[in-house]
């Protein structure tokens, strides 16, 4: 049996043959599941903004939406083209027709214009007559002046006649013969001497002629 041999060396430690690398090798201990659970570094709350701004910051939004609504309107309506006043005719009026008779007078010749031979408005002319007198009725509509339509029908020296409820008289530039009118409901409604009646008769045609078209 064979001695141990006197040179036999003692084992070496495990830390002992490891070459070191650039110093002194330490063992770090690992972290606890605790410690890799837990946040490895507290995150700082941001800055809290003053309230002073905050307000500003709302009323700066409000101001802008504010104007951008004003600007949009105000190009909407600039750019909306507004259509022209035409003269409008309410349909619940009565209607242009002539009376067949008004007393002792009878309705002769009917004649039409209508309103796009006239600037919009319908016109209506018929004669009368009792075997002697003859007058004849003019209906317009729409017209709303008096003054304007004895103007447009051509009656010179007209003037309002007191008491007698808007009516206005004139002489005809046709036939230098009274001519008497009322406007009502839109409409003017006018008689003219056709045989020399005089203007006190016209005014009572008036008012007769404006009971039978109601």
């Amino acid at each position: 049996m064979s001695e141990p041999r006197g040179d036999h060396e003692a084992p070496m430690d495990a830390d002992e043959s490891m070459p070191e690398a650039g110093g002194p090798w330490h063992n770090v201990p690992r972290p606890t599941t605790e410690e890799l659970l837990a946040p490895s570094a507290q995150v700082a709350d941001p800055p809290s903004i003053p309230l002073v701004v905050k307000i500003v910051g709302i009323l700066i939004v409000l101001v802008l939406l504010l104007l951008s609504v004003w600007l949009g309107l105000s190009l909407g309506r600039s750019g909306s083209v507004e259509p022209s006043p035409t003269a409008s005719v309410d349909e619940s009026l009565w209607a242009l027709e002539p009376p067949v008779q008004v007393g002792s007078l009878v309705r002769g010749d009917v004649t039409t214009k209508p309103a796009e031979s006239t600037g919009g408005r319908e016109i209506i002319t018929s004669t009368y007559t009792d075997g002697t007198d003859k007058v004849i009725l003019l209906l317009s509509r729409p017209e709303d002046d008096l003054t304007s339509y004895l103007t447009y029908a051509g009656v010179s020296n007209a003037a309002p006649v007191e008491g007698s409820r808007g009516i206005s008289c004139g002489i005809s530039d046709d036939n230098k013969l009274p001519f008497c009118a009322r406007v009502v409901d839109d409409t003017a409604i006018a008689v003219a001497s056709l045989s020399e009646q005089d203007i006190p008769t016209l005014i009572s045609l008036l008012g007769a002629f404006y009971e039978e078209l109601q």
